[in-house]
């Protein structure tokens, strides 16, 4: 069956009013109801109207969250006034992208589901009804993670509104009012049950080239973002602690390994010609709203049209890239590892002189999905001659063929959900963990070599649900270029740093880097030299007396990467001169071989305990550091999907900062020029106001 055919034959008969301004019509109903007789052949319907009453919040996403955000622009001569009014933020309760009633048409069709489906009900040995059950609890959760978002306190409900006159009596109530705090606690102990639960999603085949267990979001993955929306409400950094094991548990679920991928786009040599490789949003979805393609059938998205060149919009298109999202790409230094005839050279935007094009600039994510192209004079003045595609809704670059429509919208991808997981990892303080989802992409390798050894043990030390520690990830399904399993037969490199994405291989970017603090590890260098000292000697007595046991020094290994800590190669390298003194200890020459080691042992032990402590002083120095690379990341990996204004809402609720998102958004016209529409978001007035 079609998707369309599925979701319009499934429509509930709960409704909650259509576009109105008045208070009662927010939670108007039918007074008459059809929808609680749940038989169990029905319930796929019931599931079904669901998704499609979610069809409606598609477009206000994208609008609400890109428009009032600084990575987009309008041109006000094409632009209608609804959109105008979004980018001024200046949006009356009228405004079509205002409309709280069809957050609420979910809500009520969620609380209908919930409370008169058979929870009981069992057929083939299993509860019949519970991956549907969790999938609506799931939806439930985040559309009032939306209206949160969207209006900062609303009324609570969450029991069946059948007429009107419940209605009014909730809105007659001031004190269901709930806000960020109290609807993330209520559903993370709503989702809660679920977390450790091996229940699939439900799936019902595919339809129309979709996988309809796509329709549905992970309720691991739903428990992350609430941690992580209530720690930056709250500033509790044990939500952010929750947010990581639940990021963890929900990647390392087995058998269903969540990784980065490694589509990228890249320069395809040396000299900086010509780009090569994929930027695909498509392989990256999680979960999806299916979209019917003509308003005949259900709910159409207009986005297409407000970011491409079309016959509809006669090839005029209201929103464009702003120049802070160019300013910001072409910040970024590209790096090029190149290994040819056995010469290894690492090469980097920067020398590069002229520019064919300023979109090739540094990161070259905004230049894959930024098609610019122009036509000739044939047409008459009534169709724009400068096109624009942006990929990540276009199915085609070219001008010609028929006008589209969306056929889904994603809501979850999972490179965005690994730089959750990174601002979770920062907030929680494992920033060095942050800082290798960024750059190397998380496997065993990556935690074992670029991870210091005080962060692992803390990591260690927080335990997840069900999958072990945050320090663990399996060796074959978590695999970068660079570890030692990516030469193993069938296995499949499947990680690398968000960050080479756009900007080549950042494994190698010398300028990609933590900050290191000299005065923090002045003491460090002096111990470094100090044990530098010592393995030369213990070189020498191990050469003089035929001892070919030289430990594995990888001091100024882990020291170049701000670690600087001797590894377990080195604790076993020590145990093993152990043995040979014990051996030999009537040897002339075993006191002085005995005092070397002790010396080792002694410097080895003072020399860990002070990059330790070195590694906590830089903690909020890291952390401080990473809070922009990841925000900037989130741009330019999210640029025109809805993320970027409530990106910039959970950094200002983490730093109680009232202006943080105006400061951002007054940038929109670049770092020159001031953007005066960024003053009615002054004072932390973020949020539409309500009906």
């Amino acid at each position: 069956m079609k998707t369309k055919s599925i979701i319009f034959s499934g429509l509930l008969l709960v409704t909650l009013g259509a576009a109105t301004t008045s208070c009662e019509d927010m939670l108007s109903v039918e007074d008459e109801l059809h929808t609680t007789n749940l038989a169990p052949q029905d319930t796929v319907y019931q599931l079904m109207g669901i998704v499609n009453r979610m069809q409606s919040l598609v477009d206000r996403t994208v609008v609400l969250g890109e428009l009032r955000a600084d990575l987009v622009d309008l041109d006000p001569t094409v632009a209608k006034t609804s959109l105008q009014d979004v980018m001024s933020n200046n949006i009356p309760t009228d405004n079509e992208y205002n409309q709280i009633s069809d957050y609420y048409a979910v809500v009520n069709a969620c609380n209908v589901y919930l409370n008169y489906v058979d929870s009981n009900y069992v057929s083939h040995n299993r509860k019949h009804f519970e991956k549907e059950i969790q999938a609506v609890r799931v939806f439930r959760a985040w559309t009032y993670l939306e209206l949160a978002k969207m209006y900062g306190q609303v009324p609570f409900v969450l029991d069946p509104v059948l007429n009107s006159g419940d209605a009014d009596d909730i809105l007659a109530n001031a004190s269901n009012r709930a806000d960020m705090n109290q609807i993330c606690t209520y559903f993370i102990n709503d989702l809660k049950p679920y977390a450790s639960k091996v229940i699939e999603m439900p799936d019902f085949g595919d339809m129309n080239g979709m996988t309809s267990s796509m329709f549905f979001i992970p309720a691991r993955l739903m428990l992350a973002e609430l941690y992580l929306w209530r720690g930056c409400f709250t500033q509790n950094q044990s939500d952010f602690v929750e947010a990581c094991r639940y990021y963890h548990d929900y990647f390392c679920y087995t058998n269903k390994e969540v990784t980065t991928g490694t589509t990228a786009v890249t320069w395809g040599d040396r000299r900086m010609r010509n780009t090569s490789g994929e930027y695909s949003i498509t392989e990256d979805r999680i979960a999806i709203i299916p979209l019917d393609t003509c308003a005949y059938d259900g709910t159409w998205s207009e986005l297409y049209g407000f970011f491409n060149s079309q016959f509809e919009n006669n090839y005029y298109v209201p929103v464009v890239p702003s120049k802070r999202i160019r300013e910001l790409s072409q910040e970024q230094i590209w790096c090029g590892y190149f290994e040819e005839m056995g010469n290894r050279d690492t090469i980097y935007s920067t020398e590069k002189v002229e520019w064919e094009d300023s979109l090739e600039m540094g990161d070259l994510r905004l230049q894959a999905v930024y098609d610019r192209s122009q036509v000739s004079d044939r047409y008459t003045d009534r169709f724009a001659k400068d096109r624009q595609h942006i990929m990540k809704y276009a199915t085609s670059r070219s001008n010609e063929g028929p006008d589209s429509k969306l056929q889904s919208f994603t809501i979850f991808r999972k490179n965005i959900v690994w730089l959750h997981f990174a601002e979770a990892l920062n907030r929680a303080g494992f920033p060095e963990t942050a800082f290798a989802v960024l750059k190397y992409g998380i496997s065993p390798s990556t935690m074992s070599n670029f991870v210091s050894r005080v962060e692992r043990n803390n990591l260690y030390d927080v335990s997840t649900y069900f999958l072990g520690s945050l320090y663990s990830w399996s060796s074959t399904a978590f695999v970068d270029k660079h570890s030692s399993m990516a030469a193993q037969p069938n296995v499949t490199v499947n990680m690398q740093g968000v960050h080479s994405r756009g900007c080549g291989d950042s494994y190698y970017n010398k300028y990609y880097v933590l900050p290191r603090d000299a005065a923090i590890w002045a003491e460090s260098d002096a111990l470094q030299i100090l044990s530098d000292s010592l393995n030369k000697r213990y070189a020498a007595v191990s050469d003089e007396h035929d001892i070919h046991i030289i430990p594995e020094d990888s001091l100024d290994y882990y020291y170049a990467n701000y670690r600087g800590i001797i590894e377990e190669e080195y604790n076993s390298s020590r145990n093993t001169w152990t043995d040979y003194v014990y051996v030999y200890e009537s040897d002339s020459d075993s006191i002085a071989l005995n005092q070397l080691y002790q010396d080792i042992n002694q410097t080895s032990y003072n020399l860990r305990q002070a990059q330790d402590d070195a590694y906590r002083a830089s903690v909020p120095l890291y952390q401080a550091a990473l809070e922009k690379m990841i925000l900037d990341e989130e741009a330019l990996e999210g640029m025109f999907e809805g993320y970027r204004f409530f990106d910039l809402m959970r950094y200002a609720m983490y730093y109680n900062d009232p202006d943080f998102i105006a400061n951002q958004v007054a940038r929109r016209k670049g770092a020159a020029e001031y953007d005066s529409r960024a003053d009615a978001l002054k004072g932390g007035k973020w949020y539409l106001p309500l009906p």
